[in-house]
């Protein structure tokens, strides 16, 4: 007796990624700041999008916001730095439904999903699984291991 594996589902990030820059807010910094021509899904893009994150973290307004939208912030935050790493990560790297991928490998053992519709990249030429989202949570929660979304982006391309 075998057991089938479960299909791979697709789940593309790209518009989640994309609200960071269409859907901003009427505060002048993030209309100064948070466009098309500054968020261009490059790696140095990256610091516009932590300094933007730890406003939100810092201010009243910010914080407001977290509280009665956090899957929305760490979703759209999330998928852009996922964007960013598909994109200077060699074409190798696809997104993909978090729960698909958990039932098709071990890597996802130690996660639990954090957002609802939470997708993650996977490479299945390397089976190496990268959680932008996860790790946006996990920075706005105090819990990363990282001390910049930079520092993160930089480590999941190299790796």
């Amino acid at each position: 007796m075998f057991f089938r594996r479960c299909k791979l589902i697709k789940n593309d990030k790209k518009f989640s990624a994309k609200l960071l820059f269409k859907d901003v807010s009427p505060e002048k910094w993030d209309q100064d700041n948070l466009t098309k021509e500054h968020l261009d899904f490059s790696i140095d893009s990256v610091r516009l999008v932590n300094e933007y994150a730890d406003r939100l973290m810092k201010t009243d307004l910010g914080q407001q916001l977290l509280k009665e939208h956090p899957d929305n912030f760490t979703m759209r935050i999330g998928a852009y730095l996922g964007e960013v790493i598909k994109n200077h990560a060699s074409g190798q790297y696809r997104w993909f439904d978090f729960t698909s991928i958990k039932v098709n490998t071990v890597h996802l053992n130690d996660y639990i999903m954090s957002v609802e519709d939470e997708a993650v990249l996977y490479s299945r030429k390397l089976d190496k699984v990268i959680c932008p989202i996860y790790e946006v949570k996990q920075y706005f929660n105090g819990k990363s291991n990282y001390n910049s979304y930079l520092t993160y982006v930089e480590g999941a391309i190299k790796n």
